[in-house]
């Protein structure tokens, strides 16, 4: 027979676990659906997403007697990515609803969208090596306006073919904080013109650099150096050829575990860069973490 005072801990197996909330990992939203071209294959069309581009023509001079022969051949490239399919699939049991709790159960709803967004996001990312280097500072080099300047005037003003579509920057938080870091240089020293200066140091940056529309992507890695790898590129720098937006289907299984609910998530796409030298520009920097 026990002695003493009746406390919580004296009856600690006979109080019931709830669960009073629940929330999801934060996800990132990602970029590529406001950044790049995004082209959706017509059904029954093949397995791949093609676009065939048109050489430019020249002409020349001529006179009221010339027997003008110098004929014109039309010629071009086409492009051409096959999109390729992901999935996401979960098997819940009927005595896994039954048991777990509510708060918890209502969270599920979300969680296959975001993983598959999040895959998609990271597959456009991964592109970002294989574009020009022109304008990056490179390892351990902090991030300034003149290299995304420099690669808006790249793709802008290049010999080879001309981009006039918006551009946008992608980058990791770190990174834009070196821009803000720059613009914000000659506080205590100079006198804060009203502007861009003030907008940032009351508000933080955002907005466009030198044309450029600026998004901050979290889905960027930051690795162990720190570096991050983010892109400079005109909207149709980059085509996104969706064979297949997100489908979902819902199914039974009666044999296993007494019952059970499968979903599955699917989707078809691709990214292909068009133009390759001239409207992308990797943008390698330092990501080191802020601490002033």
């Amino acid at each position: 027979m026990a002695i003493g005072e009746t406390t919580s801990g004296s009856l600690a197996t006979a109080l019931p676990e709830i669960v009073g909330d629940a929330r999801v990992v934060h996800e990132e939203e990602g970029t590529w659906r406001r950044t790049c071209d995004v082209k959706r294959q017509t059904p029954n069309t093949g397995l791949n997403w093609s676009e065939f581009a048109l050489d430019q023509l020249a002409r020349q001079d001529i006179t009221e007697t010339t027997d003008n022969r110098n004929y014109q051949q039309l010629s071009g490239t086409l492009l051409s990515v096959e999109p390729q399919m992901t999935q996401i699939i979960i098997k819940m049991t009927d005595r896994m609803a039954r048991k777990i709790a509510s708060v918890v159960k209502d969270k599920f709803g979300s969680l296959a969208g975001n993983a598959m967004a999040r895959g998609d996001d990271e597959d456009y990312l991964a592109m970002f090596s294989t574009f020009g280097t022109g304008a990056s500072p490179g390892s351990g080099q902090p991030l300034s306006f003149g290299h995304i300047s420099a690669a808006v005037n790249r793709i802008q003003s290049n010999v080879t073919e001309t981009s006039k579509a918006e551009v946008s920057s992608v980058l990791h938080g770190y990174q834009v904080k070196d821009v803000q870091d720059e613009v914000l240089a000659g506080i205590g020293t100079y006198t804060i013109p009203v502007g861009l200066t003030e907008e940032t140091f009351r508000k933080g940056f955002a907005g466009t650099v030198a044309g450029s529309n600026v998004y901050v992507d979290g889905n960027i890695e930051v690795t162990a150096t720190p570096n991050a790898r983010g892109a400079v590129h005109s909207r149709e720098a980059v085509v996104a050829a969706i064979g297949l937006e997100i489908k979902k289907e819902t199914d039974r299984d009666m044999y296993f575990g007494g019952g059970a609910d499968v979903i599955s998530l699917t989707n078809e796409h691709a990214f292909v860069e068009r133009s390759a030298g001239n409207w992308a520009y990797t943008i390698l920097s330092d990501a080191t973490a802020p601490t002033s």
